[in-house]
């Protein structure tokens, strides 16, 4: 890097001077960071990398967007689980095409979504790229011991359900890529794509009721994510193309674009809602506590029994007729189909 690497770490990351305090025995400043979890906690930890042409394009996304959502894609992982994120490590690897500035923008975003969840930067490291910029964050966080929900403990006869809507982000980066934008009126679907909210709440309120046996992220497609838990739990899934909450801007777009809104929604990802199993006696109980914390929450399935053969299966009921869903959704290493 043209500059100096360490005064430009220093102002990037000055925000987390004297955040120590709270578990946080050594912050970022250090050779590493020193933190204990809460009484009776365990540690969750997950790490996400995006890399600039894979993950994202300058023409879509800001610099603070993508500080932004790498950080919201670990809090979402946490969220999985039905734990809360406390601590961030951000790694940044920078190539000659990007600004200091732009890398301080990056940072913005970072501590944007820090700052909504209540987590605190504490340590990472800063290199040279020859081209891609790499961004790579690790989120620590904390669940109550023995409580994290796990995407392996789906059983047969329990409901399937989503919290929030799916489809929006993979719509928004439709238009995103769109050379006409419009004039405005599909901001939302940009902001569904660029600035997506993990479900915090959601899995804690879903932990606290001890009703749900497994839960994912949406993060690359309802049915990538339906497969994991499916293989997962060795059980095969059943979801209705009529249940799958999809918003009205959302299908007003795909209208206009002559595109399919199921489509978008099973394998666009990046919404970062839960999709899980829950016990079919408490899904009112759960309608009634999502509902009284201004949530959506949308049953969209039924877990069965595996196929004769013992495989796992995910079925999508549409226009009256069973056919079997492909895994689709974002693979690094595999084409769709």
């Amino acid at each position: 890097m043209a500059h100096d690497e360490f005064s430009l770490i220093r102002q990037w990351t000055s925000r987390s001077d004297g955040q120590e305090g709270d578990g946080l025995t050594v912050g970022l400043g250090d050779d590493a960071a020193v933190f204990a979890p809460g009484h009776a906690m365990e540690v969750v930890a997950c790490c996400d990398a995006m890399v600039e042409t894979v993950h994202f394009l300058k023409s879509t996304m800001s610099p603070s967007d993508i500080g932004y959502k790498a950080v919201m894609s670990n809090i979402s992982d946490v969220a999985a689980m039905g734990g809360y994120a406390r601590y961030a490590l951000v790694s940044i690897a920078v190539s000659p095409k990007w600004t200091p500035e732009e890398c301080s923008q990056i940072y913005d975003g970072i501590y944007q979504a820090c700052e909504l969840y209540g987590v605190r930067v504490i340590g990472g490291d800063t290199v040279s790229a020859p081209d891609a910029l790499l961004l790579s964050v690790t989120v620590l966080g904390e669940v109550e011991k023995g409580r994290a929900i796990r995407r392996s403990q789906a059983v047969a006869g329990h409901a399937v359900f989503v919290t929030g809507h799916v489809g929006s982000s993979a719509a928004g980066l439709h238009l995103l890529l769109q050379k006409d934008r419009g004039n405005g009126e599909w901001r939302e679907l940009e902001r569904a794509h660029q600035r997506p909210l993990a479900q915090v709440a959601a899995g804690r309120l879903l932990l606290a009721s001890g009703a749900c046996s497994a839960l994912n992220d949406v993060s690359d497609g309802l049915a990538s994510e339906l497969w994991e838990i499916a293989e997962a739990s060795q059980v095969a899934i059943t979801v209705d193309s009529t249940k799958i909450p999809i918003r009205e801007d959302v299908r007003a777009y795909a209208v206009q674009v002559n595109k399919d809104p199921l489509e978008w929604a099973f394998y666009g990802g990046e919404d970062y809602q839960l999709v899980g199993t829950v016990e079919p006696g408490r899904i009112e109980e759960l309608t009634q506590k999502f509902a009284a914390a201004d949530i959506p929450f949308t049953v969209i399935g039924r877990v069965e029994a595996n196929r004769e053969d013992g495989e796992s299966a995910l079925l999508l009921i549409r226009d009256g007729t069973q056919s079997p869903l492909s895994k689709a959704g974002f693979n690094h290493f595999g084409r769709r189909g």
